[in-house]
């Protein structure tokens, strides 16, 4: 339940620092009343008197009169709100941390999630031409992007819910109903594990749109951490703890970046599925090892690829605050420096190197302890991965990178056996049994509902 409380507490949050902004149906205005100031200001009176679509006409005719004018593109963004009726009240009643899902907007009605997902559709697309146009230097700089940036994470992460929602009837654990509440009895992780990566554009593009955002103006993400993560936080200065913020969000806009090619969009996926506490416990990228990496932005089994099989965050790991606080002080950058990570209850049974030894020390550990050596000598690998061979016939990486994923996708062993497996992808494969190979085919297909 941890992701949804997160997903509830920065709605909160949002909604409750935004103050003067899109959708605040009182604003006032006291403009100049000459050409599109004029324009403006006729705009704001229809806006006050609650009418929007006036509003949106006058606020239109002073864009086309001096397309600068940022007064006039915020009012009609606020226009296009309150016409397209975006109540955040009526979100909020949505948006709640009871536990009557594990998904806040479960419980929306089809209507009302289809009437939220394309006015707000509507809006970003306005949204975005306002921002882009603010942080090119097209508009006059009264109204700033520093004014709409956190409506815009909210969107996004509203679009973001309303997606993981679309999904709740074609992922197999949802098909479950809570005897309770009636509703699907399923995770917001069960969700995205049942994500496909060909058709995770849409639930990617939010998550992006969010952290994007949040890299850029890392304030409210900041907030987050100080609640999420006090020990880390009290080390750190406001700048430091913005610093951080912004470097962890835009890891995540990096990987969550919507593509064309479904190894990124995997990669996404298993950064989702790392962040709300729920990583399945498989091979997601074909090397046959499980979720052997950590998100720390380095190479952790020595594959060459980071970051691509991400173990989620319940494992405990123990962060350098004041190491990290030193970074910033001295260079201005920040990196996660992990001094050490373990397994939760949850890892206690698995089986990461496929070694025949549950959650065992060489998992676990680093071959060197300490995080200053690691960054010395470039090695941030785990013990288990000194034992192991990737890429034993030398592809190139990308080349390799596509073979894992397609291997990855084979999940009925009948395109890419086990000897294969061992021959071209190397890894855990060579550790596995026959029956060990079928056994893993089999959970990985029940887990998609095949």
């Amino acid at each position: 339940m941890k992701i949804k409380l997160l997903l509830c507490f920065l709605c909160s949050l949002i909604l409750g620092i935004i103050g003067c902004n899109l959708f605040n149906p009182t604003e006032s205005a006291n403009i100049d009343s000459s050409d599109s100031k004029a324009l403006t200001y006729e705009g704001y009176l229809r806006f006050r008197a609650n009418e929007y679509s006036e509003a949106a006409y006058f606020f239109s005719k002073a864009i086309e009169a001096d397309s600068s004018h940022s007064e006039a593109w915020y009012g009609l963004a606020k226009a296009k709100v309150n016409q397209l009726e975006i109540n955040t009240f009526e979100l909020l009643k949505y948006i709640n941390v009871d536990e009557k899902s594990a998904l806040p907007i479960a419980g929306m009605d089809d209507a009302t999630a289809e009437k939220f997902h394309n006015s707000i559709t509507l809006v970003q697309a306005f949204l975005a031409e306002f921002i882009t146009r603010d942080t090119t230097g097209k508009l006059d700089g009264v109204i700033t992007y520093d004014n709409v940036y956190k409506d815009a994470m909210l969107l996004d992460l509203v679009q973001f819910m309303l997606s993981l929602r679309d999904w709740i009837p074609f992922v197999a654990k949802c098909q479950e109903k809570d005897p309770v509440t009636g509703l699907a009895d399923c995770s917001i992780g069960d969700i995205l594990n049942g994500i496909t990566p060909e058709n995770a554009t849409e639930v990617l593009t939010y998550a992006h749109g969010f952290a994007k955002t949040c890299a850029e103006k890392p304030d409210v993400g900041s907030t987050a951490l100080s609640t999420l993560m006090p020990g880390l936080a009290a080390a750190l200065s406001t700048e430091g703890k913005n610093t951080i913020t912004s470097t962890t969000c835009n890891m995540i806009a990096e990987k969550t970046k919507p593509s064309e090619d479904p190894i990124e969009n995997a990669q996404g996926l298993n950064m989702l599925s790392a962040i709300s506490n729920t990583s399945p416990m498989g091979d997601e990228d074909g090397d046959g090892c499980n979720d052997e990496e950590i998100m720390d932005d380095r190479d952790n089994d020595g594959d060459g690829e980071i970051d691509e099989d991400i173990r989620d965050v319940t494992a405990e790991t123990s962060f350098d605050p004041y190491g990290m606080a030193r970074d910033l002080a001295w260079s201005n950058t920040a990196k996660m420096r992990v001094r050490s990570v373990s397994p939760n209850g949850k890892y206690f049974s698995v089986d990461i190197d496929m070694d025949g030894q549950n959650a065992n020390d060489e998992e676990w550990d680093f071959i060197l302890a300490d995080y200053n050596q690691r960054e010395m000598y470039g090695d941030h690998r785990f013990k288990f991965a000194a034992k192991l061979t990737f890429n034993p016939k030398g592809l190139p990486l990308e080349e390799f990178k596509r073979l894992k994923h397609d291997v990855a996708g084979d999940m009925y062993g009948t395109k890419y056996n086990l000897e294969f497996r061992k021959e071209n992808i190397g890894g855990c494969w060579v550790r596995y049994s026959e029956d060990d190979f079928q056994k893993m085919l089999e959970e990985q297909r029940a887990r998609y509902g095949l």
